[in-house]
């Protein structure tokens, strides 16, 4: 059997499965040769898309796309994560941003702006956010590579009281080797946090990987943890529409295990844990998805040299998938400023006497 008739096998196995979004891509990722990157990009961005709209939205099934996705609800966090970055630092190195290393949406204001100067304009703007002083006690949720608190140490000069925590040993390593933060590997929706152990806590593309039903609990342990007056901030991609959309199968072939929720949902469960949102600002990862493509195109020797024709293929369909979520408004990408109280909420019992 030759490899084009059992990839077409597989597609159709696939998309009878988890819809036909989901085995084209596939079929794209398995291609033995390195993707053509134009044909790549327009085939899957374009409009009409090669799989009619009404099939992308409707296939397969609500009932379908719960019960597969519920298979995914107890999935051991770190094998998400594995899969998708532990990779290589190196494969990392040829498209992020060469000052920080930024793998999450940045802020192109102009549209002129290089990918570096876009994650600085990102980075900065979170900086407000967190109005960090030095001496603060200061936790990032998934450090990814440190790039954060890179731009925190040069604002402040303060390492000592940083700390970051992820499920990446491949990070982990890329921050003893390069940075000196302390960064743990350690998942942040499982760990026990010490009461006001924290003045402020963050995190940047990590909080998709919450699952709607670890939310609520997370959220009580973040407040707990906080001092009074800490603020949570938090940049994150969540979808819009309340019932789950087809693309949250696709999503499975990216980050196994991680299951987003709508916006309405995230802010329901910050205000049931009893925090008070004091920002809310929308993004535009699009420029940030495209910059990553042409970045990696551009580098295409030298990644399949490193992680080998299909991861290379999947991360060019990955940005390519990802851009036509955001085009669609399927999701957004968010960033939000919660605030643990400095009183508790006080309620009284007035009545006509």
């Amino acid at each position: 059997m030759t490899n084009t008739l059992f990839r077409l096998l597989v597609l159709i196995c696939e998309a009878a499965l988890y819809g036909p979004p989901y085995g084209v891509l596939n079929y794209l990722i398995r291609s033995p040769m390195p993707l053509e990157p134009e044909a790549c990009w327009r085939q899957i961005t374009a409009e009409p898309h090669p799989v009619p709209l009404w099939i992308s939205d409707h296939y397969p099934p609500q009932f379908l796309r719960r019960f597969l996705l519920a298979l995914k609800r107890h999935q051991d966090h770190v094998l998400g994560i594995s899969k998708h970055y532990d990779v290589s630092n190196e494969f990392y190195e040829l498209f992020l941003d060469r000052r920080y290393m930024f793998y999450s949406c940045a802020d192109f204001r102009t549209g002129q702006e290089t990918i570096e100067e876009a994650q600085q304009n990102k980075a900065d703007f979170i900086l407000h956010l967190l109005d960090h002083k030095p001496g603060e006690r200061i936790l990032e949720l998934g450090c990814g590579w440190g790039a954060m608190l890179k731009r925190i140490y040069e604002a402040t000069g303060d390492k000592e009281n940083l700390t970051g925590w992820t499920l990446s040993r491949e990070q982990v390593a890329y921050n003893e080797r390069h940075n000196g933060f302390r960064v743990e590997f350690k998942d942040f929706i499982t760990a026990d946090y010490p009461e006001q152990a924290w003045d402020k806590i963050y995190s940047i593309g990590a909080w998709e990987h919450v699952r709607p039903h670890e939310e609520g609990p997370l959220l009580a342990k973040l407040h707990r943890a906080l001092v009074p007056g800490g603020p949570l901030v938090q940049h994150f991609l969540c979808r819009l529409q309340e019932d789950l959309p087809a693309a949250g199968v696709i999503s499975q072939l990216f980050f196994p295990g991680s299951i987003a929720s709508p916006l309405r949902f995230h802010v329901r469960a910050h205000e049931a844990a009893g925090f008070r949102l004091k920002h809310l600002s929308v993004h535009d990862y699009r420029p940030t998805l495209r910059a990553w493509f042409e970045n990696l195109v551009r580098n295409r020797q030298r990644a399949i040299e490193l992680v080998g024709v299909r991861t290379y293929n999947r991360y060019l369909v990955f940005f390519a998938a990802s851009w036509r979520y955001f085009d669609r408004m399927t999701g957004c990408v968010f960033r939000l400023l919660p605030e643990k109280p400095r009183c508790p909420r006080i309620g009284f019992d007035i009545q006509n006497r």
